[in-house]
């Protein structure tokens, strides 16, 4: 499952083109900093999914690090916003301790410094699939499901049809993040350092960050990589790929990341985890609708 998004960017990283003519004016291009200077211009591999075309762009080598151009529309990602809203989704978002393996609330800057954003659990597809009438007097919900149910099939198909075959019972429930000014997430790991921070034994094999809104470099809010001194502004309807572990699906220390603060403005993303199983919904998935 580890080597996957080099196949995807393997067109690009082939044929190096002659910079910059090489690159289509109207190549859409991420901001991106590597080593505090900007990445230079460079195209993007077009690929084509059932209900929406994107553009994916390799960025580093190391943890098949990739830029995905227009993943999800601006209509989706404010209905979803829009939905959280509507139904007082939106808590302290949680902070999973990765040495002991447990999760809790972050109610504050004062209590824990590294995470104090907001984020919202959305309906998970693969728990409510079956459950979908006891959602028809709840319009709201209903719709949130549908959405779900397409943005993880969209998941489904980008990862499959790049050479990583799954389904979407490898994809835990979408998270939904909201950072106001001054609002972080501190240096950390997505994998599963133990088993107890896992729901079934599964590791986070991968990360796909959604971005839904826009800030240029100077509004903060950038995904940063320590290891490799590169971040990523967000660019609304885009998102970023990486894999947490290695090439023999152990946890890898160098995707350690983080999300800084906006210095103005609102940063709203979307987590999607991609797991190394599926989950089982008849074997102790109790504590799998969570986050963090």
């Amino acid at each position: 499952m580890a080597a996957w998004l080099c196949l995807c960017a393997a067109a690009t990283a082939a044929s190096p083109p002659d910079p910059p003519a090489a690159c289509p004016s109207d190549d859409p291009q991420p901001s991106i900093r590597i080593d505090g200077q900007p990445l230079p211009p460079a195209p993007s591999s077009p690929h084509s999914l059932p209900d929406r075309s994107v553009r994916l762009r390799q960025i580093h080598s190391e943890l098949q690090l990739t830029y995905v151009h227009s993943f999800l529309s601006a209509e989706e990602l404010h209905e979803l916003v829009a939905l959280a809203d509507a139904r007082g989704g939106w808590a302290s978002s949680p902070l999973k301790d990765q040495r002991e393996g447990e999760a809790r609330n972050v109610r504050g800057a004062a209590e824990d410094e590294r995470r104090n954003s907001s984020s919202c659990p959305m309906l998970w597809p693969v728990a409510y699939a079956a459950r979908r009438a006891e959602l028809a007097h709840k319009p709201g919900l209903l719709r949130e499901l549908d959405l779900t149910t397409r943005l993880s099939n969209r998941v489904v198909s980008l990862f499959t049809s790049t050479g990583l075959p799954i389904t979407s019972a490898h994809i835990e429930p979408l998270q939904l993040l909201r950072y106001q000014p001054t609002e972080r997430f501190g240096p950390h790991h997505d994998y599963h350092a133990t088993g107890k921070s896992s729901v079934q034994g599964e590791q986070r094999a991968f990360t796909f960050l959604l971005f839904g809104s826009t800030l240029p470099p100077e509004a903060g809010g950038e995904t940063h990589f320590p290891w490799l001194n590169l971040s990523v502004s967000p660019q609304l309807g885009d998102g970023l790929v990486w894999a947490n572990v290695d090439s023999e699906g152990e946890p890898n220390p160098r995707s350690l990341h983080e999300g800084r603060p906006p210095t103005h403005g609102e940063k709203i993303a979307i987590n999607v985890w991609v797991t190394d199983r599926a989950f089982d919904l008849g074997n102790g998935m109790d504590n799998a609708i969570r986050s963090g």
